[in-house]
C-alpha cells in the first residue's frame, strides 16, 4: 500500500505545470496504473490537437504535448463521480526549496500542487483503498488551470453526463457550493516599429499598453480584474520599439452577474478610444458563474462527514476561484479538498499532512453514506 508522503511525492515530481503540459502523459499512465490496481477500468482519451488548437488561450506551447483524460470506473453503473485535475501552474518565482521535489517540515508538505489539487488525489485513493464498494466514475482531467478544457471535452464532446460530482480545490475545513466565472481574453496594441536609436520614427505600443492597461484598471476597480498576467512581444529586442504588444485579461463574474463579454469589449473599445489606442481584443474564454443545491444529498453527506470527523460544522461558500462544475449542466455538485485556498499558485505552495488524513476520512465517509442510502 502506498502511503501519503510516498504518494504524494510521486505526483508532485511529475511536471505537470500548464502551459505548457509537457509531462501530461506520464501522470496519465502513472494514474492508470495506481488505479488499475484498486480494481479500476481505465479508459484514456486524448484530445485532438485541433480542439486545444481552438481553446487553449496559451496556444500553441500546446503542440506535441498529449492532453490526456483519464477515466476510472469500477461499475459500468456509477452513481456517484468524481473530476479532478492533475495540471498544475507553473511555480514561478521565490520558492525556497525545488517546487517539483516534496519537502516535508512541520506536518507541512511543499511543493507545487500539493495544495491545488495533488493532495485531494492522495485523500481519494487511500479513501478507496479502504472503501471501493459505492459504483463511482473518477475523470482525471488536464488543463482545468487554462480554462478548463479537458472537462469542457469530456462534457461536450465525450458527453459524459452524471447526476451527481465531487471536486477536490482546496477548500478544508468548508465547502464550495458553486464558484466564480471568468472572462479571459488578450488585449493587442499597434504601433509602429523602429529603431531604438530613433525612437521618435516608431510609436511604441509597449507604453501605449501601459497607458491603456492603467486606465482599464482605473475604470475596473470594483471589478475582480487582472491585467497583464501574461505579455506579448514579438521582436523580444531592446534594440527595437515595439510595433506590437499584447497583455492578457482576466476578468472574474459572480455566479448571478448576468453580463456577458460584451461588457469588457465595451469597457475596452470606451477606454482605447479615450486615450487614442489602436486595439484589437480577442476573447479566448467565456465561463459563467456556477451555483449548486445546498440541500443535495451528496451536499448533505458531506456536512454530515466533515461535521463529525472534524467537529467543525462547514460553511458553504460561493469560491472565487473558477472550478470545473460549471460544464456540468442540471447536477449535484460539491467541492471539498485538503487543500487551502490561500496556497494555491502560490511560491511555497504546501498542504498540511494531517488535512489530507482527514480528508481521507471524510471522503470515505461520504461514500459510505451515499452507499447505504442507495442499498440498505
Amino acid at each position: 500500500m502506498l502511503y501519503p508522503v510516498k504518494l504524494l511525492k510521486d505526483l508532485v515530481q511529475i511536471k505537470t505545470a500548464n502551459p505548457p503540459g509537457s509531462e501530461y502523459e506520464s501522470i496519465s499512465f502513472y494514474l492508470k496504473d495506481l488505479f488499475n490496481d484498486l480494481g479500476f477500468q481505465i479508459q484514456l482519451i486524448e484530445i485532438p490537437e485541433e480542439y486545444m488548437d481552438k481553446y487553449y488561450i496559451y496556444s500553441p506551447s500546446h503542440k506535441g504535448n498529449k492532453r490526456i483524460i483519464v477515466i476510472a470506473k469500477n461499475s459500468p453503473n456509477p452513481i456517484l463521480h468524481f473530476n479532478f485535475h492533475y495540471d498544475v501552474v507553473p511555480p514561478g518565482d521565490g520558492w525556497l526549496t525545488n517546487p517539483f521535489e516534496l519537502k516535508v517540515v512541520d506536518n507541512k508538505a511543499y511543493g507545487r500542487g500539493t495544495s491545488d489539487m495533488k493532495g485531494s488525489i492522495v485523500s481519494l485513493y487511500l479513501a478507496l483503498s479502504r472503501f471501493n464498494d459505492l459504483p463511482i466514475e473518477i475523470v482525471f482531467v488536464p488543463d482545468e488551470e487554462s480554462g478548463g478544457i479537458g472537462t469542457k471535452y469530456l462534457t461536450e464532446e465525450i458527453r459524459i453526463a452524471p447526476s451527481t460530482a465531487i471536486f477536490g480545490e482546496p477548500s478544508f475545513p468548508n465547502v464550495y457550493i458553486g464558484h466564480l466565472g471568468i472572462v479571459r481574453g488578450i488585449i493587442k496594441i499597434f504601433g509602429k516599429q523602429a529603431h531604438a536609436s530613433n525612437p521618435k520614427d516608431g510609436i511604441n505600443a509597449f507604453l501605449l499598453a501601459s497607458k491603456l492597461a492603467l486606465k482599464l484598471q482605473e475604470k475596473l476597480g470594483n471589478e475582480i480584474v487582472n491585467l497583464g498576467g501574461y505579455t506579448l512581444n514579438p521582436t523580444n529586442n531592446d534594440g527595437i520599439v515595439p510595433g506590437f504588444f499584447a497583455f492578457s485579461y482576466y476578468r472574474a463574474i459572480p455566479p448571478h452577474d448576468n453580463r456577458t463579454p460584451e461588457f469588457d469589449k465595451n469597457v475596452i473599445d470606451t477606454t482605447a478610444r479615450e486615450v487614442g489606442i489602436e486595439y484589437n481584443f480577442e476573447i479566448k474564454s467565456f465561463i459563467s458563474g456556477s451555483v449548486s443545491n445546498p440541500d443535495s444529498s451528496v451536499a448533505k453527506a458531506f456536512k454530515f462527514c466533515i461535521t463529525s470527523t472534524l467537529n467543525v460544522v462547514p460553511k458553504e461558500l460561493i469560491s472565487n476561484i473558477r472550478y470545473d462544475a460549471v460544464f456540468y449542466k442540471n447536477l449535484d455538485s460539491i467541492n471539498f479538498g485538503p487543500g487551502s485556498l490561500d496556497q494555491a499558485h502560490v511560491p511555497n505552495e504546501y498542504v498540511e499532512l494531517d488535512n489530507i488524513e482527514k480528508t481521507i476520512v471524510i471522503y470515505e465517509c461520504v461514500m459510505k453514506r451515499i452507499y447505504f442510502n442507495n442499498y440498505r
